[in-house]
């Protein structure tokens, strides 16, 4: 059955009480992407670090936050200003959770104040009809007041559900390219940069495919910008249709694109890389109007994988001076990237 926000939302603040950590806009917002499984990469750090049942601290989860979700709205006005909703929303509901808190402690305390008055009723010369008239008008007003912000509560639960989704939306929207719909730079850089550490915990092979359409110019130049888009669009379908599972293709500027490929040795990624390019030869180019044919696309790769300790940027490295190998050689081809030395010895 389909969870909503309010129910998740909901079970974000019984967590948080349950582990006596304060509701701050951040933690929650943390945990409403773990629980809706909005951020596969953070419910997976989460199921591994408190693996067991043990419970995460303030600090710990304050970590997640810094990693996960901190920088969404760096290079964005709309999502950083609907981060900032997010934030004072959230912290309407902490108010209001605390609200309720207070006025059940409230009216423990004023019941136990009248209770008291009649604990010894030999010596008490109190009223006991009047008491019991006090306890019944202060029931009536806890449970109004209560209803009152329990109605508020369940509205700014609502508010914040709907504000998580658009913000959701404005984040994918700032990790995909306009033209091809293929994740971005910016997109591919994190999953590439989450990927190195997890080869370098799993001890698994990665292999990053870099890609440039050959005389990507000569179409913008003789046919127009136009055509130029479609040959983009036509690249990035076939790169679409040719990835599975774990790995992620994308768009990283003009005419470039990228693969990275978890559990991948480079004799695989070579393989694949010479499979999409024999595909994207073989596919005649059609201009849309007309339907007149204009020649077929070719693509050069370079191919690379991820030797131990090595960074982010020494792998890309690696694969770019293969794609120049590869343009070097006559375009339309796939080059491999010299095996390096492990870094972490």
């Amino acid at each position: 059955m389909m969870t909503t926000n309010k129910e998740i939302s909901q079970k974000v603040l019984r967590k948080l009480n349950m582990w006596e950590i304060d509701p701050t806009p951040e933690k929650y917002a943390l945990l409403f992407d773990h629980y809706s499984g909005a951020n596969p990469a953070l419910s997976a750090a989460m199921e591994s670090q408190f693996a067991g049942g043990t419970n995460p601290t303030s600090k710990q989860l304050e970590r997640l936050y810094a990693r996960f979700l901190a920088d969404y709205s760096n290079d964005n006005d709309e999502l950083e200003n609907l981060a900032k909703s997010l934030v004072v929303q959230s912290s309407g509901l902490q108010g209001l959770a605390h609200a309720l808190s207070s006025s059940a402690s409230s009216f423990g305390a004023d019941i136990q104040a009248e209770v008291a008055g009649v604990t010894d009723l030999s010596e008490s010369d109190c009223d006991v009809g009047e008491v019991i008239n006090n306890l019944v008008e202060l029931t009536k007003r806890t449970v109004q007041q209560n209803k009152m912000l329990e109605r508020k509560l369940d509205a700014a639960i609502e508010d914040i559900g709907e504000l998580h989704d658009t913000l959701k939306r404005a984040e994918e929207h700032a990790q995909t390219d306009f033209l091809t719909k293929l994740p971005n730079r910016r997109k591919f850089d994190e999953f590439l940069r989450d990927k190195i550490e997890d080869s370098a915990s799993d001890n698994e092979p990665l292999s990053l495919i870099v890609g440039d359409v050959d005389h990507f110019k000569v179409f913008n130049d003789k046919y127009g910008h136009k055509v130029g888009d479609q040959v983009l669009v036509l690249v990035s379908n076939i790169l679409r249709k040719n990835i599975k599972g774990k790995d992620l293709a994308a768009r990283y500027g003009g005419e470039e694109f990228v693969i990275a490929l978890p559990n991948t040795t480079l004799d695989q990624a070579a393989a694949l890389a010479e499979h999409i390019r024999r595909e994207i030869a073989n596919r005649p180019l059609a201009l849309r109007k007309s339907n007149k044919e204009i020649g077929n696309v070719t693509i050069s790769f370079g191919v690379a994988e991820w030797s131990a300790g090595e960074s982010e940027d020494a792998l890309f490295e690696a694969a770019d001076a293969a794609l120049y190998d590869a343009k070097s050689g006559g375009r339309n081809k796939v080059a491999k990237a010299a095996l390096r030395m492990s870094q972490s010895a």
